[in-house]
């Protein structure tokens, strides 16, 4: 599995770009086979087919290399998140379901992510979502609830991360829009009873 990146690439120069996918795309490749913890700098390299001195030219660790690794990989989910937006105007967080569609095309991926001892991937995961969570939240108004903002936060997100590990685990035969569809009802219910949008009438989510 690879990350689905943009076409732009910003002032990154095509090759270091190139390099950097070629070594977060090994990384991802090799957290199903081995899981984190038993993968080493020389494995992501003979994967990568890449030099050590090529990887230390571009990442001072393993660890650097799974964090830059997290971030494209959830920002790859972002844009799946934005070509969504005309048709999903009426749901309350716009995140979920690009991120279970895209957790079971890459099942394995996500399975090891979400059951690795490292708490260090998981406070990275935990993070993106919750920052996601907090940008939608600050584009909407909630209606008829008193819970603070930063509170709606960590209450969602965490409930999130903690469906989506179940799920990934095999514990329902549910599709990834079933799941959504529970998870928008619950989180709904979690933050308040209606969603003000900037449109000229409020609309009942769903």
């Amino acid at each position: 599995m690879k990350i689905e990146r943009s076409a732009k690439n910003g002032s990154i120069d095509r090759r270091v770009a190139r390099t950097r996918a070629l070594l977060q795309d090994a990384l991802i490749a090799l957290i199903p086979e081995r899981g984190y913890a038993a993968i080493t700098v020389e494995d992501i390299c003979r994967k990568a087919n890449v030099g050590r001195s090529t990887f230390y030219a571009h990442y001072t660790s393993k660890d650097e290399l799974r964090s830059a690794t997290i971030e494209a990989h959830l920002r790859s989910l972002d844009q799946q998140r934005l070509a969504t937006l005309p048709a999903s105007g009426r749901r309350l967080f716009r995140f979920s379901l690009p991120m279970l569609e895209h957790a079971q095309a890459a099942r394995e991926l996500h399975h090891a992510l979400l059951s690795s001892s490292s708490d260090a991937i998981h406070d990275e995961l935990r993070e993106r979502i919750r920052r996601v969570v907090r940008h939608e939240l600050a584009e909407k108004r909630i209606g008829n609830t008193n819970v603070p903002a930063e509170v709606a936060v960590q209450f969602i997100s965490g409930a999130f991360v903690a469906v989506l590990a179940w799920w990934i685990n095999g514990n329902a035969g549910l599709s990834p829009s079933e799941v959504d569809e529970l998870f928008q009802q619950l989180a709904l219910n979690g933050v308040g009873a209606r969603v003000e949008t900037d449109e000229a009438h409020p609309q009942q989510c769903r």
